[in-house]
């Protein structure tokens, strides 16, 4: 464990959290993608997706997910403090995600978030973004998010 403030630990709580909210609504992608960096990493290659560089191939994958998703719902616990050196920092968290493609397939997921962060003028914004599974995952996860 780090010796993180507890505002900074609350911070990132928060960041993480809203992000499950903003993903969860599938109706603002703007909305998601300002909880990150412009030139943040999106690395989900641990659970069979691809890694996004940068807001725009962010913007890509989301806007797809919300086309493609009538339902979201995630739920996040369990956070844990990586790292903090003053300006940066990293927190992980586990999460169960679940959802229902338009298309009647559904899907739910097991994984740990790892949000590495910066703290800007606008707040703490996550620059990298991990996700491992914790439990096998569904096929179901590759036919609805795979790159198509």
């Amino acid at each position: 464990m780090t010796g993180m403030p507890m505002e900074v630990r609350i911070a990132l709580q928060d960041l993480m959290t809203a992000y499950c909210y903003a993903v969860d609504r599938l109706d603002d992608v703007d909305a998601l993608l300002d909880l990150f960096t412009e030139d943040a990493v999106l690395d989900f290659s641990a659970i069979g997706l691809p890694v996004m560089n940068g807001r725009g191939e962010m913007k890509a994958f989301f806007d797809r997910v919300f086309a493609d998703m009538s339902h979201h719902a995630h739920y996040i616990t369990n956070f844990r403090p990586n790292a903090y050196d003053g300006a940066t920092a990293s927190m992980s968290a586990y999460v169960i995600g679940l959802g229902r493609a338009k298309d009647g397939n559904s899907v739910e997921v097991q994984v740990q978030y790892r949000f590495d962060a910066v703290e800007t003028s606008a707040g703490w914004k996550c620059r990298r973004y991990s996700m491992f599974s914790m439990m096998p995952l569904p096929g179901s996860l590759a036919e609805i998010h795979a790159s198509r």
